[in-house]
């Protein structure tokens, strides 16, 4: 894993949010990137790489919820995009969808990174449904964009908060939960990759599996030893935050992680029952680490890929990217890139792209 270069993107306020906490965690293993269009936010964000996208766009104060300046900016700086992405293996994109910058740069830099050869992976939350129709319908746009630009796209359900937090979790413990899982994504997505076992996944695995894969499930599970090894099954069945199932996957990948007394019959009762659950398998991917250190804990991760209703329920082929616009007499007017606005000294260059110093 040490030869793969990894770059992980917030992009919008909820993507910065994920970068910040990967950066609180310690995930110093790979190339972290915050992207936004309003600098203030990015001035929050201390430790890992800051790139404020569209100066003349925007001014630095943000995209006013519109996706058409989000995505403006980031067509604006995507010179600078370029020379960060290059070389890049494998990019993780996390952001949160129905607002502004999220909703309108993704797409782009999703598509951008894919032309210069980077597998990429987007991990997006829809908003709630008391948000609004005009998010939803704005959020609904980009995931045809999303499904369009990148290899692999999971789509977090913000709903599913509702059913799982009770009445007395606050509002910011529910918040932290989604935030959490975009984490627990992004981190299940890059350990696969990077633990070597008794059975082995190496990227050209995951690249395999995950390239123009469409829409993705990904679900883990953690049993105690004495706990009965279907749970485990159970488990990886559902993410409640996943609004779609994996029946109609036909490449997954499972990968577990356990001490060394974990048996054949063990691992055969959780692939079998997974393979049962499919309509049609093509291919299931196992990896296997038996060195675990925590004693007595079973750990599986599944990615299931290639979903049959990926494409054909979500997306118009003949569609290209022209179609990601959004005309909204109430949002506030910007500046296009043919005028000669003059960025204030807030967003000098070296303010706009801050990167810590080994970023490859």
């Amino acid at each position: 894993m040490s030869d793969i270069k990894v770059t992980i993107i917030g992009v919008g306020g909820a993507g910065c949010n994920t970068i910040n906490r990967l950066n609180r965690k310690n995930f110093t293993k790979y190339n972290l990137l915050a992207v936004n269009t309003d600098t203030q936010m990015l001035e929050t964000i201390n430790t890992s790489g800051v790139f404020a996208i569209g100066p003349i766009t925007t001014k630095g104060f943000g995209s006013g919820g519109n996706p058409r300046i989000g995505r403006a900016a980031a067509k604006e700086s995507t010179d600078q995009l370029s020379k960060i992405l290059e070389g890049q293996d494998l990019v993780i994109l996390t952001t949160g969808l129905g607002g502004g910058t999220g909703t309108g740069a993704t797409p782009v830099i999703a598509s951008l990174a894919r032309k210069l050869g980077a597998l990429v992976i987007v991990v997006a939350t829809q908003p709630f449904t008391f948000e609004g129709k005009l998010r939803k319908e704005y959020s609904d746009k980009a995931v045809k964009s999303i499904l369009r630009a990148s290899d692999s796209f999971i789509e977090i359900n913000n709903d599913g908060l509702l059913s799982i937090n009770s009445d007395n979790k606050s509002l910011d413990e529910s918040f932290k939960y989604a935030d959490n899982a975009l984490i627990d994504i992004v981190e299940e997505i890059t350990s696969v990759i990077a633990d070597s076992g008794l059975i082995n996944i190496d990227f050209a695995d995951v690249k395999n599996l995950l390239s123009k894969s469409g829409k993705t499930f990904i679900s883990k599970s953690k049993i105690e030893k004495n706990q009965k090894i279907d749970e485990i099954y159970s488990d990886l069945k559902k993410n409640l935050l996943i609004n779609y199932d994996f029946k109609s996957s036909r490449r997954v990948l499972l990968s577990i992680k356990s001490n060394p007394d974990f048996s054949l019959n063990e691992l055969n009762t959780i692939a079998t029952k997974i393979s049962s659950f499919l309509y049609d398998p093509q291919n299931i991917l196992i990896g296997v680490n038996n060195t675990f250190h925590k004693k007595n804990i079973v750990e599986a991760t599944l990615i299931a890929s290639d979903l049959k209703f990926s494409f054909s329920d979500q997306i118009d082929q003949n569609d290209d990217m022209k179609t990601f616009s959004f005309i909204d007499n109430n949002q506030p007017s910007y500046h296009s890139q043919n005028e000669s606005a003059k960025m204030s000294p807030l967003l000098s260059f070296k303010k706009l792209i801050r990167l810590p110093i080994g970023f490859n």
